[in-house]
């Protein structure tokens, strides 16, 4: 992004009778009149031209990160200090999310820290404190899940960490009984069943079920409680990690010779590594993915600065050259690889998963001519000229092996699967999907081998899943929650064990109201605090889960071991309901205008305004506007104020979206009485989360940067707590990683300077 001069168009005066029909007409529905000001009010058209964008985007822990200790850091009101060479910083969620990780050494002679796990539980502490002062999403509830199964089944066992897909794999299905089992779920099916978080910064979780179910031999599993093991179905021995003597860190794998795909076709090291190589090339990148698979590898950037025809040539305004070679993987033979990973990262709190691979097919991520090469020199790896080969598309030079990708990304390409099923049907008007029993899958260490001849998933809603359930059109229900939902079911399986039963488990996760922080009112850290002093989250949580369920207050499970060491110490903002405190915070960060400039009168009401200054004054608040068209950022006398709107997308159909539009969207407590005003627009869960959120083309958004908040889950459900990039400032990580595309300005360096 670019700062753009500002330039200011100077307008004729107008009466004062001009001045209060120009209030109506940019004000919005005309509600909001004010005592006239003392100095005439000119509006102007807003203009582009005075946007201002922040073009630094250095961030203080890669400038800093490494030197910094934990022993360094200090708290005040809950946030982290650390000093520095006599300079004093506050460490923002970059910096915390990636010294969480990253920075876990024990300090030298220190009598607190024992150990990592020690370092990392404080790292951990400080990360969710910063994230519950800037809230950038409403924890709504954290309830129980009840999945629920027809009885014909037998050890079907999910937690937090085992899902539906897991379960699956380790039931059976009684004697005497069809082996087959329909598998319900609340999420839609895209079909990206191949890779499904290719293209996108986190999968549908329907889609992520049918991956798990299709994929497998992968060298580390994680069991049901939360723990890694080494999968010696697999492997042919346990890989060895080894420290050089710069500090960095290579793993050595080696697999099995006897794995192969579904079609028997022989699965081999290069299989394991062809996704972290494709996904670390401008090739990867021009097939819709992130290009930064192997961003913490040793030669990184330099294989993927190649693109095809420029070996050994200097990359512009970088240090290093562009290579055909990825020094940091080498093929050792047919089974055997290792990955060397940078010293930066080489100290990774979960060092075991650098040794997590999977294979997939040749094609998959190289296209049917692309293969992977061997230095002779030094058993480094590249691909052949042919994945890096070209054509002229509408007069431009097109890798011709991206569009490969893409299509092979459809289910239904003639690609083999790894895993315990394959997909043989689906069809993407139902969206149901078939799969059936890959015979020539051997199992793994986690979840043995699959026995289920056949799964069909389906989709099911909350109103009427549970008839489905009784009627024998689903086998299985995950995730029964709300109270009337989980008190039916129970009350069901009472009357009937022989026929029904249940698994349940507290949730690692919660049903959230998510904000886009990076445009309009929810970007502003005051917005979101009063948000949610404005609502009754320990209501909300009892009435949606009839007492099965309470609340957090950040993104931790209350039984994850960090938050079992930290909970005495933790500093935690409830965010009690009240106005007052709201309309306290709102007022602290300068929404205290009218629409017309003017002094906000509370007594008076209508919608609150604020000044936007410095970097506030970026396009999208510009050109911010309620969804109705009622309010708009407004120009007047060259200084610009934008309204106090939250433009929401609701998912359905969804109990939680009807309980908000109460106790939220249209109550008082949460708009008139504080001077906000928030839209609703309802939408289906791919639509809303995908397209109207994230802003993907390909899922329906329109183009206009206008939704400021969506309601859905997230979850805690892997074995790994790992938010580094999540919140970065860097512009080349920022579309695809960033959690609620939240930029923390303690993470500016710049900030800092003198």
């Amino acid at each position: 992004m670019r700062s753009i001069k500002i330039l200011a168009l100077l307008l004729a005066l107008v009466m004062l009778v001009a001045c209060f029909a120009a209030c109506k007409g940019n004000g919005g529905d005309g509600e909001q009149t004010t005592a006239p000001p003392q100095n005439p009010v000119v509006y102007q058209d807003v203009d582009l031209a005075d946007a201002v964008e922040h073009e630094d985007y250095t961030s203080v822990y890669d400038m800093i990160g490494s030197k910094i200790t934990i022993d360094m850091v200090t708290e005040r009101d809950g946030l982290a200090y650390a000093t520095y060479e006599g300079k004093e910083y506050e460490l923002g969620m970059d910096f915390l999310s990636m010294a969480m990780v990253y920075n876990c050494s024990v300090p030298a002679n220190s009598e607190k820290y024992t150990d990592a796990e020690d370092v990392f539980n404080e790292w951990w502490k400080l990360y969710i404190q910063r994230w519950n002062y800037l809230v950038p999403e409403v924890p709504l509830y954290s309830n129980q899940y009840f999945d629920l199964y027809n009885a014909k089944m037998e050890n079907f066992v999910t937690s937090p960490y085992w899902s539906m897909a897991d379960a699956i794999i380790a039931a059976r299905v009684k004697e005497g009984h069809t082996n087959s089992v329909i598998l319900g779920s609340s999420t839609e099916l895209g079909g990206a069943f191949r890779n499904s978080s290719w293209g996108k910064s986190s999968p549908a979780a329907s889609d992520l079920d049918i991956q798990d179910l299709t994929s497998g031999h992968s060298t580390v599993m994680t069991n049901n409680v939360g723990g890694m093991l080494w999968n010696m179905t697999a492997l042919a021995q346990v890989p060895t990690a080894e420290f050089n003597e710069d500090g960095e860190l290579t793993y050595t794998i080696k697999i099995k010779d006897s794995l192969v795909f579904s079609d028997g076709s022989p699965i081999t090291a290069k299989n394991y590594i062809v996704g972290l190589l494709c996904n670390s090339t401008p090739v990867g990148v021009a097939a819709k993915g992130t290009g930064n698979s192997g961003l913490q590898v040793v030669g990184f950037d330099e294989f993927k600065a190649y693109t095809g025809t420029n070996d050994g040539a200097a990359v512009e305004g970088k240090d290093y050259t562009a290579s055909k070679w990825f020094s940091g993987i080498k093929l050792l033979d047919d089974y055997t690889f290792s990955v060397t990973f940078q010293a930066d990262y080489s100290n990774y709190y979960f060092a075991m998963s650098y040794a997590s691979y999977a294979p997939s097919p040749m094609a998959l991520y190289a296209g049917a001519a692309g293969d992977i090469v061997v230095n002779p020199d030094d058993k480094t790896v590249g691909f052949n000229d042919a994945f890096y080969a070209t054509e002229k598309v509408d007069n431009v030079d097109t890798y011709t092996v991206a569009a490969e990708i893409l299509a092979n990304m459809e289910w239904d390409s003639d690609l083999p699967w790894s895993g315990p099923y394959v997909v043989s049907d689906y069809n993407e008007s139902t969206k149901v999907a078939t799969l059936t029993l890959n015979d020539k899958y051997i199992g793994d260490d986690a979840r043995g081998v699959a026995g289920i001849q056949t799964l069909t998933y389906v989709k099911v809603v909350t109103q009427t899943q549970m008839d489905m359930f009784k009627t024998g059109q689903v086998d299985i229900i995950e995730g029964v929650m709300g109270a009337k939902e989980t008190k039916d079911a129970l009350a069901l399986i009472a009357s009937n064990p022989e026929k029904y039963a249940e698994t349940h488990y507290d949730r690692a996760g919660y049903g959230k109201l998510a904000f886009r922080c990076d445009l309009g009112p929810t970007g502003f850290t005051e917005v979101r605090q009063a948000v949610m002093h404005t609502l009754n989250r320990n209501a909300f949580a009892q009435t949606y889960t009839g007492g099965y369920g309470t609340i957090v207050h950040g993104p931790y499970y209350t039984k994850y071991p960090a938050y079992a060491a930290v909970k005495d110490d933790i500093l935690l903002n409830e965010y009690t309901y009240s106005v007052d405190s709201a309309i306290a915070v709102l007022e602290e960060g300068g929404w205290i205008y009218n629409v017309d400039g003017t002094a906000y009168d509370a007594t008076k009401g209508g919608i609150r305004y604020k000044k936007l200054t410095g970097y506030e004054k970026t396009k999208n608040n510009l050109t911010f506007a309620s969804t109705d068209n009622k309010y708009k950022t407004v120009k007047i006398n060259g200084e610009y104020y934008m309204p106090l709107v939250i433009n929401w997308v609701g998912t359905q159909p969804n109990d939680v979206t009807d309980q908000l539009i109460i106790d939220w969207q249209t109550s008082e407590s949460a708009t008139s009485k504080i001077g906000m005003y928030i839209t609703y627009t309802s939408g289906e869960f791919i639509q809303a989360v995908y397209g109207d959120y994230c802003q993907y083309e390909a899922y329906g958004w329109n183009g206009t940067a206008s939704c400021g908040a969506v309601n859905f889950a997230t979850g805690f459900t892997s074995a790994i707590y790992d938010q580094s990039y999540y919140w970065t400032i860097n512009q080349d990580y920022y579309a695809d990683y960033s959690n609620n595309y939240l930029m923390d300005e303690a993470d500016f360096w710049e900030n800092y300077a003198d």
